[in-house]
């Protein structure tokens, strides 16, 4: 299960209280899922109502970062290209 805090509002919660929006990408970008780290939208659906951006790693489900949209990390170790 994934505990992700908000980066706009701080609440903090599991996954349920989240809505994952798809992968993190430029619109017409056809990747998809594979084994490594993410970069994913989610909705604060408990709490603001905003999106962000976050990244796991989809074997472990590790999160690496969050962050606001414009506030992107530059790469992350292990990241899917």
């Amino acid at each position: 299960m994934l505990l992700i805090t908000c980066p706009v509002c701080s609440i903090a919660g599991d996954e349920t209280e989240f809505t994952c929006g798809g992968l993190y990408t430029a619109p017409g970008d056809q990747r998809v899922y594979a084994r490594g780290i993410s970069r994913e939208w989610w909705l604060c659906e408990s709490g603001c109502g905003s999106w962000f951006g976050l990244a796991r790693h989809t074997g472990n489900q590790r999160i690496s970062a969050i962050w606001v949209p414009g506030e992107e990390p530059d790469a992350l170790p292990g990241e899917i290209a």
